[in-house]
């Protein structure tokens, strides 16, 4: 038999496996202590759905990372060409790392770099960064408005886990006898780099059916998650988080933050139904009540905090941390995306507009030698970086109340 019937007689076996069990479990009573255990699998069941859907991989293994664990993230990153930046580099990079500057600086262009740069060959990593430019689902992106999105010769590289690393991508029309030409739109290529693993994908992008992604293996440096307050409106993104956040047990602990600063009479938050809806349990109502009844800036501390457990021994980029959050609140939400950052090993990115959140990190950080700030300035019709350590920004804010956004 051939090793691909084999590969999906073996899928059709688990599946059915799968609906038999579940088909038992429905017939029995289910006890509340081993309803974790029962998220957890779902959980898993959903990560495999949602890679399943990110693209039509053809000769594809399974997107892996290169190591499990790693020693150490992102130290430095060169953007040679991306939008606006060119030619930027930075070198002081630590756990923790703030972005600022003035609209249009290049804050979110650099956390989609970052982000590219750790996806290496997935096709994945760039339609995740052209979708929220977008605003859009995945579901209702056009293809030749996506093909219109991509910016020409991407070429990122830094050091990861101490390793040199790069990614380049361009799209262009293959002059391929073999394709359909009635469908075919463009192909996206992306080489990386890692050590001395070189890896290709080609994706070819079709109107009215699926694209097709070949390449020999996807590789990904590390779990990278990205966050930013345009996204609020679709938790169901949110499940996957929410199921590894249950498994790790650090799920307690952010609805215990939330208790303590924000609402003292909500007991528990939990994904519920087929909608995906998260239900809050609050001492005041008889009935669970649906999180998006209570503010935007609870949500947003929420969905954040989530992100954490998937993003073990990766990177999280948080654009514009500070939407919707209170000021009074940053600086102990600081301290809890610290906390979460050394529980799960991550690199955190985040960008802001607001002094009062660059301030609560620099005054609250428990280890001011992990955290680094930069400001993104234009110099001479470029972006440059004006980077401090955290100890030495510290300073500034101590001695002269420093407004980085203003920096020149």
């Amino acid at each position: 038999m051939p090793k691909a019937s084999k590969f999906r007689e073996h899928q059709q076996a688990a599946i059915k496996s799968i609906s038999t069990e579940i088909d038992a479990l429905e017939e029995m009573v289910i006890q509340g202590d081993i309803l974790p255990d029962i998220e957890s699998a779902m959980g898993r069941l959903l990560g495999i759905i949602n890679r399943a859907k990110a693209s039509s991989l053809v000769g594809v293994e399974q997107k892996t990372v290169f190591h499990d664990h790693i020693e150490a993230h992102f130290s430095e990153l060169l953007v040679s060409n991306y939008k606006r930046l060119q030619h930027f580099s930075i070198s002081n990079l630590s756990r923790i790392n703030l972005f600022t500057g003035i609209n249009n600086s290049g804050k979110t262009t650099l956390l989609e770099a970052i982000y590219l740069l750790s996806h290496q060959n997935d096709f994945g990593g760039l339609l995740e960064v052209i979708r929220r430019r977008g605003k859009m689902a995945e579901d209702r992106i056009n293809p030749k408005w996506f093909i219109e999105q991509i910016p020409q010769d991407i070429d990122i590289s830094g050091q990861f886990d101490n390793t040199a690393s790069n990614v380049r991508i361009k799209h262009y029309e293959e002059e391929n006898s073999r394709i359909d030409k009635s469908h075919y739109l463009e192909s996206v290529d992306i080489s990386s780099r890692y050590a001395t693993t070189s890896l290709k994908s080609l994706t070819r992008i079709f109107k009215g059916r699926d694209r097709e992604t070949q390449a020999d293996r996807i590789k990904m440096l590390c779990p990278s998650v990205f966050s930013s307050p345009f996204f609020l409106n679709e938790p169901h993104r949110y499940a996957v988080f929410y199921y590894k956040s249950v498994q790790s047990k650090s799920l307690s602990k952010i609805i215990a933050f939330i208790r303590e600063k924000m609402v003292g009479t909500i007991e528990d938050i939990r994904l519920a139904d087929e909608r995906q809806r998260f239900l809050v349990t609050d001492r005041l109502f008889k009935e669970t009540l649906d999180l998006t009844g209570y503010g935007e800036g609870l949500q947003r501390i929420f969905f954040i905090s989530l992100l954490f457990a998937s993003a073990q021994n990766g990177i999280i980029l948080i654009d514009e941390f500070e939407n919707a959050i209170h000021t009074e609140l940053i600086a102990q939400f600081a301290e809890l995306i610290d906390e979460l950052s050394k529980l799960f090993n991550t690199q955190v990115f985040l960008t802001s507009h607001s002094k009062e959140c660059i301030d609560a990190f620099v005054k609250n950080m428990p280890q001011i030698n992990e955290l680094s700030v930069c400001a993104l300035v234009e110099n001479e019709g470029r972006i440059v970086a004006r980077e401090f350590t955290g100890k030495a920004f510290r300073r500034l804010v101590e001695a002269g109340n420093v407004d980085l956004r203003r920096a020149k």
